[in-house]
């Protein structure tokens, strides 16, 4: 009973030893490894979709995407367009119309086209996948066309200001023409009433 009674003891104190011994953290390097492999988990858990079985290629796959908005930046607006009307409607394609939309060379009517292409996608995207294409991709997208749009009537503006400027320069030199008419006209009665006179 004694040997059991200190074979207890001794396994009692040596896990309360144990615990006085200092842990050791994990490397730094193990732990960014921990860390970089939590991200690239939730990398691949964000999905551009809503359902695994959406018509949208590579779905879960962020950095697919990623990597095909950042090669369109080598591309011109031209060759982006001849891209655009070469893709169908399915979500898949849309999605790529949208990302060839962006850029600073696209002009308004196709940006605004844009705008409406997202609108009708954002219902089949994950919730994380709208927030990123709405903060993205569309707020900005809509600002510049506002700004657009703002310019154009500023433009307009202008130019009918300019064009009431110069109608009301041509009706100053008319009146000013008959004010003239009207005094040679006076002039040659006055003349005609001294000749009169004489």
């Amino acid at each position: 009973m004694t040997k059991r009674l200190s074979f207890v003891f001794v396994v009692v104190f040596g896990l309360s030893a144990c615990e006085l011994l200092p842990h050791k953290q994990p490397a730094e390097n193990e732990h960014n490894q921990v860390n970089g492999e939590a991200e690239n988990q939730e990398l691949l858990s964000f999905c551009v979709a809503r359902a695994e079985t959406s018509q949208i290629e590579h779905n879960c796959n962020i950095p697919f995407w990623l990597n095909y908005r950042s090669e369109l930046e080598t591309l011109t607006w031209l060759q982006r367009k001849a891209e655009i009307e070469r893709l169908d409607a399915a979500p898949n394609s849309l999605l790529k119309k949208i990302l060839l939309s962006q850029g600073k060379e696209t002009p308004y009517n196709d940006r605004l086209r844009a705008q409406r292409w997202i609108e009708i996608l954002l219902p089949e995207l994950s919730e994380e996948m709208q927030q990123f294409v709405k903060v993205m991709v569309y707020q900005p997208s809509q600002d510049l066309l506002e700004l657009e749009s703002a310019l154009v009537t500023l433009g307009r503006v202008n130019s009918n200001l300019s064009q009431a400027n110069e109608e009301q320069k041509l009706m100053i030199e008319k009146q000013k023409n008959q004010i003239e008419q009207l005094l040679k006209i006076e002039a040659s009665i006055m003349a005609n009433d001294n000749g009169d006179q004489l």
